[in-house]
């Protein structure tokens, strides 16, 4: 089991004291010191009002941020967590995860989904009922571009009839991890993508997130057989990575966050095919981050 740490911006509002170069970079930099192994930053660029008021979150864009997580590290990975791909133009996505890929010296995951708010694809003037269709293009042309030459391809609202990208990523093939509960999500993984990106939705919820429920172990353990299944029955017998965020009770750092409990937890997840854990650390101010970061390294990272 690995573990990875989101930047402090998935609130709202945004807290102005981690909004600035050094504390992208502090963040970092102690995650790396730590043991963390990636450092992700999820995406909106323009939520609706309604959804921030109902416990929504503001976010910087992902390669902005990333690459300044990027420049004050040497070896954590870089996740978005995630990239809504319908919302770009392939060819501009391409370019800025083969930039961010080859300045970082190949530390580049693209975390990738087709997104569920349709206020923001309304923003954005992306057509809400095309996402499945418009991901599934992208992730063609996303590895057309990647792999070098001269590009010809004609999509649903675009043409390339002889343009090259330049330069390539640093990485052979950027890892490619797909987000959503859904069955049609962990298909995609297991016939052409590395990763796939479940998040917890209880079944209290309804169908508010627009995907299917994950609401304990148990549904997580059968979604990840049914991902490895599917690998195995088109062919594919390579590693897939699972990236699971943990919802915990008790604040890191706290006399209420038993960290055996916790581990005990990971294990669990682990069995179940889990590699990577998004670990619940937050802090309202840096100090706070910075000891929660200290805390989960000693009790969780080396203790266990």
């Amino acid at each position: 089991m690995q573990h990875a740490i989101g930047l402090p911006f998935m609130i709202h509002p945004l807290i102005p004291e981690f909004l600035t170069q050094d504390a992208v970079g502090e963040v970092a930099k102690a995650a790396e010191d730590a043991c963390f192994g990636i450092v992700a930053v999820t995406e909106h660029p323009i939520p609706s009002d309604a959804w921030l008021a109902a416990g929504g979150h503001d976010a910087l864009d992902p390669f902005v941020s990333l690459s300044f997580a990027a420049a004050a590290t040497r070896r954590i990975k870089l996740l978005t967590n995630l990239a809504v791909v319908p919302y770009r133009n392939p060819f501009l996505l391409a370019k800025s995860a083969a930039s961010l890929d080859r300045l970082s010296g190949g530390r580049l995951v693209l975390g990738c989904g087709t997104g569920y708010l349709k206020e923001e694809f309304d923003a954005l003037g992306v057509d809400f009922e095309e996402r499945n269709a418009l991901f599934d293009e992208s992730l063609e042309v996303l590895r057309k571009v990647w792999r070098g030459g001269s590009i010809v391809y004609k999509g649903r609202h675009f043409e390339a009839a002889g343009n090259t990208a330049n330069p390539a990523p640093a990485q052979a093939e950027i890892p490619i991890w797909i987000g959503g509960n859904s069955k049609l999500s962990r298909r995609r993984v297991a016939e052409r993508c590395q990763g796939w990106m479940p998040m917890p939705n209880p079944r209290s919820l309804g169908g508010r997130r627009r995907t299917a429920h994950i609401d304990g172990v148990d549904d997580l353990r059968a979604g990840i057989a049914y991902l490895k299944e599917h690998a195995r029955s088109v062919g594919r017998d390579v590693p897939l990575d699972v990236f699971f965020p943990i919802v915990w009770k008790g604040a890191i750092g706290t006399p209420a966050f038993d960290a055996g409990a916790y581990r005990a937890h990971l294990e669990e997840l682990e069995a179940a095919g889990v590699t990577w854990a998004l670990a619940p650390v937050g802090g309202r101010t840096m100090p706070e981050l910075r000891r929660a970061i200290d805390v989960y390294a000693k009790e969780v990272i080396r203790g266990a």
